[in-house]
């Protein structure tokens, strides 16, 4: 028989197998007999009798004579199993009790420090539209030296004249303003308006066949990205902000230029533009990207895309978009797709 402490027991042996659960039984039910027992179950002696120390160490069963016992109630039985475990628990729980009241008026200690540590490096999420209208605006008033800008579509009229006059007092005060739009800007009549004005304001605007997303950078400090339906998060983090940086950079540095920064005008003699956005038609189509993938991707309505596709066609004297492929791909006109619109 075991001489473990009665917890360890319970917390240590495991389960009572289906033998010892029959061997129970026979006692409950039958005879207190330990060989009767045996006998009737059809296994040897020395089996019996390990079942009956599993069960007597457990309180199962209680010695009643010679080869003889008592079942006992498996209710009494787990109580008297697991009082010191109780006992153990409840001990354990006043500690863990007291060790948080002790420590915690240092917690929020410690949390008003990392507050303080993280303010102006920490991260801002604004849930809604209106929201960052609002910020933005208190941010633009802020800036002092430069603004970068990515923007993959342009919004309505509406928004694109209320921007127009956050720009507009941004270059009276001297901010250095660049901004990179998408090639199919230079052929929507408001969209070619705003990068008109903005040019004539000061602005340096480019376009580029691809613009992955949204991004605008204040003073190379403040980053606002999308976040969400309508959202957007505010990143005050310099190395989030000097990464984003670079990514500008590089964004701007293939793009082309409209207007006094470069050849041509925004829809005029820089017209090979529009061959770069036929190519990121062309290298979409053969990635097997749908429409409204495409359209996305380019800042344009499905319908426009879908226009380009004809044009394609019409130029490559074939009808399907399968037959648009083979014949780009004869022509060279792909490219190296493991080279380009890495981000597509």
């Amino acid at each position: 028989m075991s001489t473990a402490p009665e917890h360890e027991v319970l917390l240590s042996d495991g389960l009572l197998t289906p033998q010892d659960v029959a061997v129970y039984r026979q006692f409950l039910e039958v005879s207190p007999d330990a060989d009767e027992a045996a006998e009737r179950l059809g296994i040897p002696p020395a089996r019996c009798a390990e079942s009956i120390g599993r069960l007597t160490d457990r309180g199962l069963l209680s010695p009643d004579g010679p080869y003889r016992h008592e079942a006992l109630s498996p209710g009494l039985a787990a109580l008297a199993l697991t009082a010191s475990a109780h006992v153990q628990v409840h001990e354990l729980m006043r500690r863990i009790d007291s060790t948080r009241r002790e420590l915690g008026p240092l917690g929020a200690l410690y949390e008003g420090h990392r507050r303080r540590e993280l303010e102006g490096t920490g991260t801002e999420l604004l849930t809604d539209g209106a929201a960052v209208r609002h910020r933005f605006a208190e941010l633009s008033a802020q800036v002092r030296r430069s603004v970068l800008t990515v923007h993959p579509t342009l919004g309505s009229p509406e928004t694109l004249r209320a921007a127009r006059e956050l720009d507009r007092d941004l270059l009276a005060r001297g901010v250095r303003y660049r901004t990179v739009l998408p090639h199919t800007a230079r052929r929507q009549r408001e969209a070619l308006h705003h990068m008109t004005l903005l040019g004539g304001l000061g602005a340096r605007v480019r376009t580029a066949a691809v613009v992955p997303g949204r991004l605008i950078l204040l003073d190379e400090e403040t980053a606002v990205v999308p976040a969400g339906a309508g959202g957007a998060a505010v990143l005050h983090d310099p190395t989030a902000v000097a990464f984003l940086t670079v990514i500008f950079d590089h964004i701007w540095e293939h793009a082309e230029p409209v207007g006094a920064d470069g050849p041509g005008g925004p829809g005029g003699a820089a017209g090979h533009v529009f061959e770069d956005v036929e190519a990121a038609v062309l290298r979409h189509l053969a990635r097997g990207r749908s429409d409204d993938f495409i359209a996305r991707k380019l800042g344009i309505s499905t319908r426009t895309m879908r226009r380009y596709l004809a044009g394609l066609c019409e130029k490559l004297g074939v009808e399907t978009r399968f037959q648009l492929g083979v014949a780009a791909e004869r022509l060279g006109l792909l490219g190296d797709l493991r080279e380009q619109d890495r981000d597509a």
